[in-house]
């Protein structure tokens, strides 16, 4: 089948690597325009526009994908069947109905729970044992088409949003590739009207760690957020991001490290109840490290703002 691939972040890697080996065909990559970096002011892609350039996939960038002459253009290329996975615009009804079996999306969490922007960080978050990956036939609601394939995946204590959406975006490119080759016998499931919850765009102020919350909700904002945009507080002034963590039994005032001061040792932080391990974190304008590289690093009392 002509197909053509709605990406813009890493999460579509696999697909696009997978589409491009299958016996499908990959018409055109659209992303996100790419932006001017670097002292010369080059343009950058991002990751799925730069892999479309080096396996010499058509490329295409529109600033507003709904535009008149936009449809136009898709229509012209006869597409049997479109694909989504996290691109970054809403797209229209008449941009939806153009191809033959119409737009599928590749989403990652067990729809009908966690539709929107932000369904990794949002399961970690929430503390959810499991999750997965869907594909399903988009329609004009957000997230809301039935489900043409689903695979649920467990959620471990040290998963992080980083680990799990690379897990998660590889068995959806088996899962999508799958689906292609079976669509007109697929069999299609609406989802639970009663299992709706949405995950919303991370906040700014989400981000920042509030060591009065109980330990276990401190790592899951730590490891939901991790790497990017990364949880953080503040230290004598400086911003600290805290990468990864796992909840230990110990007590303390919270924010305050409560192990040994040596140099060297674990670096262990007080919460409201009970305290973190923190086993990889970043100084501002530092490369990240882990905590036992950190506290050699660090002069001073360890008080986390």
């Amino acid at each position: 089948m002509r197909v053509v691939l709605f990406a813009s972040s890493d999460f579509a890697l696999p697909l696009l690597e997978g589409l491009h080996t299958s016996l499908h065909k990959i018409v055109a990559v659209y992303t996100q325009p790419p932006r001017l970096s670097g002292r010369g002011l080059r343009l950058k892609y991002e990751s799925v526009g730069k892999r479309a350039q080096e396996l010499s996939i058509k490329l295409l960038h529109p600033e507003v994908i709904n535009e008149p002459k936009q449809l136009e253009y898709f229509s012209g290329l006869n597409v049997d069947v479109a694909i989504v996975a996290a691109y970054g615009q809403i797209l229209s009804p008449d941009l939806l109905n153009i191809p033959r079996f119409g737009f599928l999306n590749l989403h990652p969490s067990l729809l009908p729970r966690w539709r929107g922007a932000a369904p990794i960080e949002r399961a970690l978050m929430a503390g959810d044992l499991n999750t997965g990956v869907c594909t399903i036939r988009m329609v004009k609601e957000l997230d809301a088409g039935p489900i043409l394939a689903q695979q649920d995946v467990p959620i471990g204590p040290e998963t992080t949003a980083q680990s799990l959406s690379i897990l998660l975006s590889q068995i959806g490119a088996v899962q999508v590739i799958s689906t292609l080759d079976r669509i007109t016998e697929m069999s299609e499931v609406p989802q639970d009207r009663s299992g709706i919850t949405y995950a919303h765009k991370i906040m700014k102020r989400e981000a920042r760690i509030n060591w009065q919350n109980p330990a276990k909700v401190v790592d899951r904002v730590i490891r939901g957020l991790s790497p990017s945009p990364g949880a953080w507080c503040m230290l004598n002034g400086t911003r600290i991001k805290i990468l990864n963590s796992k909840v230990i039994d110990s007590e303390g005032s919270p924010g305050c490290r409560v192990n040994s001061e040596e140099e060297g040792a674990p670096l262990i932080i007080a919460c409201g109840a009970r305290a973190i391990l923190i086993t990889s974190i970043q100084r501002e304008g530092k490369k990240p490290t882990s905590g036992e590289e950190f506290t050699r690093g660090y002069r001073g009392k360890i008080n986390f703002e």
